[in-house]
């Protein structure tokens, strides 16, 4: 609701101070797993620096994927501007693109110093929806990845918002909060059930799993399209699900290896 912080005389973006708060706090909680697979702290810090660029190329591919086919009406309308057609494809970012972006990153990082990348992603996954959730808080903050229409109970009306023109001054459902809300959930779930040192791989497994059935869902309830909708309805976002949920069943039920 408010896309910009005012400080005094410093004004900040809502969703970058609130995400990198929630980075912190991801941080945080995997630094204090570390010791249990025989991680250092800063093995953590420096891998999550390598995953957030990571995340950000991923983020920035995966929606220039969404918006490609959309290309050639921008490029008309725009009576041939090539600078707003660039800034079209690479403004804005896709969740799983970024996710999947960070995971590279931490494999690099692990490939790189030898570490086992298995037990690594037994430490990151219970960070990850933490940290989403607070992304999903800054989308409200910011007015982006808004509802559909509603007018039922806890409906919000957005004031204008020059960065989401889209948005209009419609009654909608805060989705945002929803997915907020249950991926801290999701959150203490994985936290729970990580305090035992698990196989390599389990807790990802679950993540995967648990955030792919959650975000399935509440796409039907998103208003905004720059994710891309293709076939029946069925947005980028919900296709990557449905291929994830069988990669998480197979990280569960992955048998522990030498090489994890």
């Amino acid at each position: 609701m408010h896309p910009l912080l005012h400080l005094g005389p410093l004004v900040i973006p809502a969703y970058g101070t609130i995400i990198f708060i929630g980075l912190l706090f991801g941080v945080a909680v995997a630094s204090l797993m570390c010791k249990k697979y025989n991680f250092s702290k800063l093995d953590i810090l420096l891998s999550t620096i390598l995953a957030c660029i990571g995340l950000i190329i991923g983020a920035k591919l995966v929606y220039m994927i969404t918006v490609i086919k959309d290309i050639p009406d921008v490029y008309r309308l725009s009576k041939g501007n090539i600078f707003y057609v660039i800034f079209y494809m690479f403004g804005g970012y896709v969740f799983y693109g970024g996710l999947i972006g960070a995971l590279l990153g931490y494999t690099f990082y692990c490939k790189w110093f030898k570490l086992n990348l298995g037990a690594m992603m037994n430490i990151i996954a219970p960070a990850v929806p933490l940290v989403h959730a607070f992304g999903r808080i800054g989308c409200f903050m910011g007015g982006c990845c808004y509802g559909i229409k509603y007018h039922g109970i806890f409906a919000v009306n957005f004031p204008y918002n020059q960065f989401v023109e889209d948005l209009g001054p419609a009654s909608r459902f805060p989705v945002q909060l929803l997915e907020a809300l249950l991926n801290f959930i999701l959150f203490i779930i994985l936290l729970i059930y990580a305090r035992k040192k698990r196989k390599s791989y389990n807790v990802l497994g679950i993540y995967l799993i648990g955030y792919s059935v959650i975000r399935f869902s509440l796409e039907f309830l998103r208003g905004d399209l720059y994710r891309g909708v293709w076939l029946f309805g069925i947005s980028t976002s919900q296709i990557i699900g449905l291929l994830l949920i069988p990669v998480g069943i197979f990280l569960l039920l992955k048998k522990e290896s030498l090489s994890d």
